[in-house]
């Protein structure tokens, strides 16, 4: 059985514990190899949601509980819905993400273009339409997770609604995979890496930094990576290999790095004082031959 299984069938019975619905079935393509075939899946763990009228959606997510459930609610509504002055309060709150807009009468493009964009990302996120709220077609974000809302400044230009799309789901403080990090890596802003190995440490460290990283959002990325998953970014960035926790930053356009040596636990007002340190030139970057990265003057900015 594959790692990837392994860590699947925990959030499969978290799932079907939670729904309570025996619609939400496995099985193992090992044992029922035909059975597997018939319904072309060539790789699994495979998620898959069929429906009475024959079609079947795919689920790319990330393989936890709640993420699935919440496509499978997705996948039974309408791919947007429409809500009036009366709901557009609670439709707000429908999804971790919810794409709202509020297409003018005459804007038939628009319109026709956000239908386009529910119809396609239906699966990640949820789509609503209601009244105008002006002169023009406005398209507004809520991500409910960090408690951030965004307004497209662009609706016209060619791929505008994607890239809007894009931000509003991007997490305040996301982890760090193979797939993502060239991204991070490339914004002309510093990453503050943050290290754990279960998902309760990261959860806990998202909630309490969350107000912090919404502060400095400006210039610097707060992002989580898994040292069980990625032990060698651990040495990398100065921090000793083996540690199942830990910080520092790094800035991408010097290349500096700034391992947090401290013995206390790491939490919001430890994070504040370590970069107000960084800032004010008292830690200087790491480097191999250093025992010491506190001598002499360092950069001030991050």
């Amino acid at each position: 059985m594959s790692s990837r299984t392994t860590k699947l069938e925990p959030e499969w019975v978290a799932l079907e514990e939670a729904e309570h619905d025996d619609n939400i079935v496995s099985f193992d393509c090992q044992a029922h190899a035909k059975f597997c075939r018939d319904l072309d899946v060539v790789s699994f763990p495979s998620i898959r949601l069929y429906h009475r009228d024959g079609r079947m959606d795919r689920y790319r997510g990330e393989r936890k509980a709640r993420e699935i459930a919440m496509f499978v609610h997705r996948a039974l509504r309408p791919y947007f819905m429409e809500a009036d002055e009366h709901t557009i309060g609670p439709t707000t709150l429908l999804d971790d993400v919810v794409i709202m807009a509020h297409p003018h009468p005459d804007d038939w493009n628009f319109y026709d273009q956000f239908r386009t964009l529910a119809q396609r990302h239906r699966d990640r996120v949820s789509f609503i339409v209601s009244p105008p709220i002006g002169d023009s077609s406005a398209l507004v974000c809520y991500n409910n997770v960090d408690d951030v809302k965004h307004t497209a400044s662009d609706l016209v230009t060619v791929g505008a609604l994607e890239k809007f799309l894009k931000l509003c789901a991007e997490p305040l403080i996301p982890e760090l995979t193979r797939r993502n990090e060239a991204h991070y890596a490339t914004t002309g802003k510093s990453l503050l890496h943050y290290f754990a190995t279960t998902d309760a440490e990261k959860e806990a460290y998202r909630e309490e930094m969350r107000p912090l990283a919404k502060k400095y959002a400006e210039f610097l990325h707060f992002t989580i990576t898994d040292a069980s998953e990625y032990p060698e970014m651990l040495a990398t960035v100065g921090l000793k290999a083996g540690q199942k926790t830990g910080m520092a930053l790094e800035n991408t356009n010097t290349g500096d790095m700034f391992p947090f040596t401290g013995q206390r636990r790491i939490t919001a007002a430890v994070v504040e004082a370590f970069l107000e340190e960084i800032t004010s030139g008292g830690l200087r970057p790491w480097n191999r031959g250093a025992e010491d990265g506190r001598q002499g003057r360092g950069h001030d900015e991050l």
